[in-house]
């Protein structure tokens, strides 16, 4: 195998290598857009093979059965499942899938608790909510009112600017929270980032396809993406370190071996690109570099918690837990027993937030968690019999978790980041989506792009 050290294994490499062929593409990464430019390339009849660091495809999907239902550590959800291209797929491959209500938008998807744990008034804590999102409305539509200027750049100068409509101090207090929440932690959980470094102004065109969103909780994106791989040439272990390219062609290097082909295509996550370990001969333009360096990559991190029973209510599927002081944390939590009816609940963490969460052990994340649960929910409850984690942002081959618009970026960077280098380097990920950035279906729509790059260059129909 490639992570076998002696001598003997590493001839046997050598001899696999000297046996690979001229491909026409190499695919970097397979993830979802390294599987459907893959996939897409093999159905036109051009020859490609995807190299894969991990020893799993799927990239920032990766599905986990130990706490014995599936459960998503990266990406969970379709995000607006009418229109999306991931929504028959899932049915095609079986996976099982349950309404997401983020926005609480018919006051029935959350339970809300304040820092002593006390329940909050749903009806209250819900149009605090509404306020925020209404303002934000009003803001970007309203004849009305004067636009920020342009010093306003971040999400939380505009906060501090104020939104039409809004007098905090004439909330109630379970309102002040609601709108707290929406207007500070739900971005957050969004932008997979703090408020200081996202930019509202780009972040306002992200879209949406309608339909809310779809938890895949039978059998997760595991199933769907390997359903996807499958006959695929997809060779894992595999972390490419350098690619050479000119008008000839690319060679494409990893710690074992080199490829030549006549095309590349580069789908692994923007942390990774930003972290150099691929190195360019040449150097890729200024203006692609520029582009990585200046979107945002953000952290996003779970805690998935079994428990000997179920001692939460199955309704609804949001809890949250609006704490104070810093940091405050174990604020978001999503009731997977709602979904499944096993006893499974899953605590989030995003931005700043995730950042401190992932420097610390599991037991003390789990003692944190506990300490939030028995406040919310009585101080006798049990301890857990099972946890799982992720670690997105100490992950070398993701190093974070999904782009945002960052303070500073330019409105073209996503487009930039998305051109081809010389018709021989090609790009997708989610981060080169011009407005379906940080979705699945944004690495698909990408995937699928690139692969048709090529094919026009190559003159090959699909």
């Amino acid at each position: 195998t490639p992570n076998t050290t002696s001598k003997r294994c590493f001839l046997w490499v050598l001899i696999i290598d000297n046996s690979m062929n001229h491909f026409q593409v190499i695919v970097i990464g397979a993830g979802m857009a390294g599987i459907m430019a893959t996939k897409t390339l093999l159905e036109a009849g051009v020859q490609a093979a995807c190299l894969e660091a991990r020893q799993r495809v799927g990239g920032r999907t990766h599905t986990d059965y130990s706490l014995g239902v599936s459960i998503d550590l990266g990406a969970a959800w379709i995000h607006g499942p009418h229109g999306n291209p991931l929504t028959p797929l899932a049915a095609e491959h079986g996976v099982t899938w349950g309404y997401s209500d983020f926005n609480n938008d018919y006051g029935d998807s959350v339970m809300a608790f304040d820092a002593e744990g006390k329940r909050l008034d749903t009806p209250a804590y819900t149009r605090g909510g509404q306020v925020y999102r209404a303002a934000l409305i009003a803001m970007y539509g309203s004849v009305l009112y004067d636009f920020p200027p342009a010093s306003v750049r971040s999400s939380a100068d505009l906060l501090a600017y104020g939104l039409p409509g809004v007098d905090v101090a004439a909330m109630t207090p379970d309102e002040q929270k609601g709108f707290y929440y929406a207007s500070v932690v739900r971005p957050q959980y969004e932008d997979a980032s703090d408020l200081a470094l996202c930019d509202w102004r780009q972040a306002k065109n992200y879209l949406k396809l309608p339909g809310g969103d779809l938890l895949l909780y039978g059998g997760g994106y595991k199933r769907l993406v390997e359903g996807l791989a499958a006959g695929l040439d997809i060779r894992t272990g595999i972390a490419v370190r350098h690619i050479a390219y000119d008008e000839q062609g690319v060679l494409v290097t990893t710690p074992f071996f080199s490829m030549p082909a006549d095309y590349v295509v580069i789908t692994v996550p923007l942390g990774v690109l930003k972290s150099g370990q691929i190195a360019f001969a040449p150097r890729l333009p200024a203006e692609k570099i520029g582009a990585i360096n200046r979107l945002g990559f953000g952290r996003y991190e779970k805690m998935a918690l079994r428990f000997p029973s179920i001692f939460w209510p199955l309704e609804p599927h949001r809890f949250n837990y609006v704490a104070e002081g810093e940091p405050e944390l174990y604020n978001a939590w999503l009731n997977n027993a709602h979904y499944t009816g096993e006893p499974v609940i899953i605590s989030y963490h995003s931005g700043s937030r995730a950042e401190i969460i992932n420097r610390m052990s599991d037991e003390e994340v789990i003692d944190g968690c506990l300490c939030v649960l028995r406040k919310m929910f009585g101080p006798n409850i049990p301890d857990p019999v099972a946890h799982v984690r992720s670690g997105w942002e100490m992950d070398p081959y993701a190093q974070g978790s999904y782009s945002y618009a960052r303070v500073g970026m330019k409105a073209d960077d996503r487009i930039t980041l998305g051109k081809p280098v010389g018709d021989k380097l090609f790009f997708a990920g989610e981060a080169v989506h011009p407005q379906f950035w940080g979705t699945v279906h944004g690495a698909y729509e990408t995937g699928l792009l690139a692969a048709r790059r090529i094919m026009a260059v190559e003159n090959v129909e699909e």
